[in-house]
């Protein structure tokens, strides 16, 4: 291990054990705490796939992306949900799905190091809004643990975006929620969506993209989640077709999500993320405040096709305040990692180029750190990851 590695693996190690969290009661796993400021690492990419698409007729031959990685206690390891865009292996049909992939252990994490395993399974499969499209999966994490899912009323629990034909025709993304005893399934649906677009709110198109974490103090998840507006909005006309971010309240007795409200909307001011943006892994606390990981672009929607233009962005914001009720602001001093523009020609080779989507960071006990994102031409992305020097 070199000296920089060495230094920060002890710096995230000491905040650890500040917090009185230095180790997990299952398995010695050591528990990263949310004192560490990642917003002021020196972040660069790692040219090397970390998951690539797979083979003709593959579940995931056409995107790898949309990672959510979380500490499987099962297997002492980490485990990985993500978008794979592909054909079933029992239909044939073409959708948008969740599959997972494990880390070869709780330090391999980089290219190389994963292992797919296959679709996600359920008990009630018929319960899915679309048996085509469930994708996006986010399992609950607890908000003061990154990457460590929180057991409600022992259930592991996640959401993730489902899209439903709406009458008249048009497919609306929604938000449907499943829970199960075991990370690695089986998975059991509510079949009723908790968040659905909601005429007058700016998710009166989609909800989509969610990221959820639980409270043990208020017993209740707060879901972050990307909204897109039907019609355009007089409160941001620089981007008036933009998707903003919303969260909502959610506790599992519940049937649906509550409290929604908009965090931040695009076209309030200059920066990278202010034609359109997305939802939020949220990390940090009420010691160092809180913030999180971030997707948007600095180009806005140009109309009702309500399209995501080019360059997709990560980044980080920040929470004044309180992360249900606070307000929420880009962070413009270190944000974002890279334009498209700004790649070097091993990094295009390697198939990076355009877009940066759905940034999830991982840190190990020993301080390795990748943030993981994909990237590549749109319906054509493979996943890739960034490390600090």
């Amino acid at each position: 291990m070199n000296l920089r590695r060495l230094a920060f693996a002890l710096l995230v190690v000491m905040g650890a054990v500040a917090s009185g969290r230095a180790a997990s009661a299952a398995g010695g796993l050591a528990v990263i705490d949310a004192s560490t400021d990642f917003r002021r690492l020196r972040w660069s990419i790692d040219p090397r796939p970390v998951l690539t698409r797979g083979g003709e007729g593959s579940i995931d031959r056409g995107v790898v992306g949309d990672p959510c990685i979380v500490w499987d206690d099962e297997l002492d390891t980490w485990r990985m949900f993500y978008f794979a865009n592909g054909h079933h292996p029992h239909t044939g049909a073409r959708g948008p799905r969740t599959a997972m992939a494990l880390a070869a252990s709780a330090e391999q994490i980089g290219p190389g190091d994963w292992r797919k395993v296959g679709l996600l399974g359920f008990t009630n499969p018929a319960a899915l809004i679309n048996p085509n499209d469930y994708h996006k999966w986010w399992v609950v994490m607890d908000a003061g643990r990154p990457n460590r899912a929180s057991r409600i009323e022992e259930k592991y629990w996640a959401v993730f975006t489902a899209s439903k034909r709406m009458p008249g025709g048009r497919m609306q993304k929604h938000i449907q929620a499943a829970h199960a005893e075991k990370l690695a399934g089986p998975w059991t649906l509510l079949a009723q969506p908790i968040i659905a677009p909601e005429p007058g709110r700016l998710d009166s198109l989609h909800a989509d993209t969610p990221s959820a974490f639980w409270f043990t103090d208020r017993k209740q998840i707060a879901i972050f989640y990307k909204g897109y507006p039907i019609e355009g909005q007089a409160t941001q006309p620089g981007s008036a077709f933009g998707s903003g971010t919303l969260v909502a309240a959610w506790n599992p007795s519940e049937p649906r999500a509550r409290n929604v409200r908009v965090v931040m909307r695009a076209a309030q001011g200059r920066g990278w993320n202010q034609g359109w943006m997305s939802s939020i892994q949220l990390l940090g606390g009420p010691t160092l405040g809180w913030f999180g990981l971030h997707n948007g672009s600095p180009t806005p929607p140009a109309d009702q096709s309500h399209r995501e233009p080019a360059p997709s962005l990560g980044g980080w914001v920040v929470c004044d305040g309180d992360p249900f009720e606070g307000s929420w602001r880009p962070d413009g001093s270190s944000s974002p990692f890279v334009y498209p523009d700004k790649l070097t020609p091993p990094e295009n080779a390697a198939g990076l180029g355009v877009n940066f989507w759905r940034h999830h960071l991982l840190v190990t006990p020993q301080g390795n750190a990748r943030i993981f994102f994909n990237s590549g031409s749109y319906g054509a992305e493979q996943m890739y990851s960034l490390v600090p020097p």
